[in-house]
């Protein structure tokens, strides 16, 4: 089977370039098993696929998301290769040593979990695309859209304004939070339909804060909120304090006369 797996699907350099295929050969196929870490339903498969996959971090996977394979045919080629590896799989000792170890008390993934996931369907949409994950600033998620072409046309934005604001996790106009993974996976979006009047909604408070790049978030000693302004120059002449001073301290959160700035919520507020 080994010199079949060689020889017919190796051959094509796409497969070549697999950490997979590659890690195969090296220490034979011995050494791998596939395991079953949960049942769930076909609809939020893509939820629990990077649950795992940012939980575990997996070495050999290719995908930094969980998106559905669904629909996706293996060439005939393919489909009698994996037949003949899944008739051919033989473990060893030590594999199935691994296997029972990786499935007893706290480490089987049934342990000590119910399995209602009604709440989590209405989290994600089972498609190909990037769904965007809009959060307020108090990090309670809003809506979900269904990629970043789609959000940036509604709020009169770019694409690459929106993946900057996703990769360094700041504030959009002051105000909202973008991602491509939630936050939390217990997190329900408040609103379940991007486009009802009710995301309409959202969409034309975010255009009214259009002309805001960064807004600042002042709290006195005690980390207590006193007032969000629109930014550093509009602190600056509400507080009469330098510019650059109150970035400064932006960045590192640290006391000034009086005043914590921040570019986000304190995490003491968020708890609150």
């Amino acid at each position: 089977m080994r010199n079949y797996l060689n020889t017919t699907f190796l051959k094509n350099k796409r497969n070549k370039n697999m950490p997979i295929i590659q890690a195969l050969l090296k220490y034979g196929q011995d050494n791998f098993a596939v395991l079953i870490v949960e049942f769930v339903e076909v609809e939020i498969l893509p939820l629990r696929e990077t649950h795992y996959i940012t939980q575990l971090l997996p070495y050999y996977n290719v995908l930094k998301q969980g998106y559905s394979s669904l629909g996706y045919k293996h060439t005939e080629e393919t489909k009698k290769i994996l037949s003949e590896l899944a008739k051919n799989r033989v473990h060893s000792l030590s594999t199935k040593v691994l296997i029972s170890r990786a499935l007893i008390g706290q480490n089987n993934p049934f342990y000590n979990k119910n399995h209602s996931f009604e709440s989590k369907v209405r989290m994600i949409e089972a498609n190909s695309k990037k769904s965007v994950y809009v959060y307020n600033s108090f990090r309670e998620l809003l809506v979900i859209f269904p990629s970043v072409n789609t959000l940036a046309k509604l709020i009169h934005s770019n694409h690459s304004v929106i993946k900057n604001n996703i990769q360094n996790e700041t504030l959009f106009r002051g105000e909202w939070y973008f991602s491509y993974l939630p936050f939390n996976l217990s997190d329900t979006p408040l609103i379940s339909k991007w486009n009802s009047n009710d995301s309409k909604a959202l969409i034309l408070e975010m255009n009214k804060h259009s002309h805001i790049k960064k807004a600042i978030f002042a709290y006195n000693i005690k980390k207590e909120f006193i007032i969000k302004f629109e930014g550093v120059t509009h602190a600056q002449k509400e507080l009469n304090i330098n510019h650059d001073v109150i970035k400064k301290h932006a960045l590192l959160n640290i006391p000034y006369k009086g005043y914590i700035f921040s570019y986000d919520r304190l995490k003491d507020e968020l708890e609150r």
